[in-house]
């Protein structure tokens, strides 16, 4: 709620200048979206334990406005990027978009007030979003680089109507019969947290190059910041973590090789361990991103992967230290996945703040993931084919931690999930808007057989673009 009071401000300030120059469109839309899953489960009421499957299907429709407008002038740039949608049961939701803000300049210096999008995580990774919901400060340093300071980020997992417009609705149905609602299982009051960070960019003829480095204090933010037995004070337990990453892109005619090392350090404060002889667990994780590809005219094409370390395990099952916590929205495009499921892969600071949990619905477990991407784009229809796999790390007792690919590092089970999306834009001949346009999406996620679990969806979207 107080977002969307900060955010409105934006859009109430954007026709003062409606005068000026602009760009960008808005889209007025109805989409519908089914949804069916499949779940093996144990039947326990029976004297011998018997696997059932377990069917949900779901349907329903919604009204969505989108909007992408901007206006610069010489010393002013506000970027609105927003999404506000109506389901059947007239419920209204807002969600900003990747850039909501208001942004100053003088000289080669920007002072920016609302939401901006990291300029990191290019190629493959540009599903997996994050940035800064607050103040930050920018220079342009000319053949020096680029350089930003976040001075205030009120990070919220950096949710966007594409990931998490459906999510509550769903999850909630897939609760049993009198269990609270998703939205209200967490309290309503304010949390505070706070993120702080800086980042660099550097860009050569052949070479993309930057680093960031990113400060998290949860505070009394989310379900692990009250583990001591204390006062349940506004700074909790001061549990925080840092995300160090550093970034490489190189560039050849039509190829590209991307390369990005994440290292994350922090701490969980938890009562005394005669074992860890400490009351805390350190956070000490790394992971690696890689993908290669090429993009030609209209085509671009992708394989990549992602591998994270895991959690340090003593002889006796006792977590010694926890190893990679990632940021930022849910890295998958597919509705299934991130809306559905809720699935991460990696312990994860979500919405709900520090998330850590095995098991595939909702699952926040370390994993390796590795796809491919395919996408086709011109000016009036687009298309896009996504594949990828999540390959479970175990988390065996006596586990080192360390980053591995080695196939004792791996379980057998697992989850994979496909993407398949159109788009069609029509030039419209009325003055009232500009095209009409229609968009499909199709796909699902599956795991192996022991788990049994399959889920399929589609959405289909129709509109038009002023």
């Amino acid at each position: 709620m107080k977002k969307i009071f900060i955010y409105s401000f934006f859009i109430m300030f954007f026709p003062i200048y409606s005068s000026e120059k602009n760009k960008g469109w808005t889209q007025i839309s109805w989409m519908g979206w089914g949804l069916a899953t499949i779940q093996k489960t144990e039947n326990l009421s029976e004297l011998e334990k018997e696997k059932i499957h377990k069917e949900l299907r779901m349907n329903s429709f919604l009204f969505h406005s989108g909007i992408n407008q901007s206006l610069k002038t010489s010393d002013l740039k506000i970027q609105l990027e927003a999404d506000l949608s109506a389901s059947n049961e007239s419920k209204a939701y807002f969600f900003a978009g990747k850039n909501l803000f208001l942004e100053l300049k003088k000289d080669n210096v920007f002072l920016i007030f609302g939401r901006v999008r990291e300029e990191f995580k290019t190629s493959a990774f540009t599903d997996w979003l994050d940035g800064t919901d607050g103040i930050s400060v920018k220079a342009d340093l000319g053949k020096s680089g680029r350089v930003r300071f976040d001075l205030f980020d009120f990070y919220s997992g950096y949710s966007v109507f594409d990931k998490n417009g459906l999510k509550n609705e769903i999850l909630n149905t897939k609760k049993p019969i009198g269990e609270i609602d998703a939205k209200n299982s967490f309290s309503n009051t304010f949390k505070n947290r706070y993120r702080g960070g800086i980042s660099y960019r550097y860009d050569f003829t052949f070479l993309e190059t930057g680093f960031r480095f990113q400060y998290l204090n949860l505070q009394n933010w989310g379900r692990y910041t009250n583990d001591l037995n204390i006062e349940n004070v506004s700074s909790g337990d001061r549990d925080y973590l840092t995300h160090s990453t550093i970034e490489f892109k190189i560039k050849y005619v039509w190829f590209y090789c991307f390369l990005s090392g994440i290292l994350v350090r922090g701490q969980d404060k938890t009562g005394w361990n005669r074992i860890r002889n400490t009351s805390m667990i350190p956070i000490s994780g790394e992971a690696v991103l890689i993908s290669f590809g090429a993009s030609r005219n209209f085509w671009k094409f992708d394989v990549f992967g992602f591998l994270p370390d895991r959690d340090k395990i003593s002889e006796n099952g006792e977590i010694l230290e926890l190893g990679f916590i990632g940021i930022g929205s849910s890295p998958s495009p597919v509705f299934s996945t991130n809306q559905s499921l809720d699935f991460y892969p990696s312990a994860w600071i979500t919405e709900k703040g520090l998330e850590k949990q095995s098991g595939i619905q909702g699952g926040k477990r370390q994993s390796a993931w590795t796809g491919i991407n395919l996408e086709y784009q011109e000016s009036l229809m687009r298309f896009r084919f996504y594949m990828a796999s999540y390959f479970f790390l175990s988390d065996t007792k006596g586990n080192s931690g360390a980053l591995t690919v080695s196939r004792d590092s791996f379980r057998k089970d697992f989850l994979r999930e496909f993407l398949i999306q159109t788009w069609i834009y029509v030039p419209s001949e009325s003055s009232k808007f500009n095209f009409y346009y229609w968009k499909l999406s199709l796909g699902g996620s599956w795991s192996d057989l022991e788990n049994s679990k399959k889920e399929m969806f589609f959405q289909i979207s129709s509109g038009v673009v002023l």
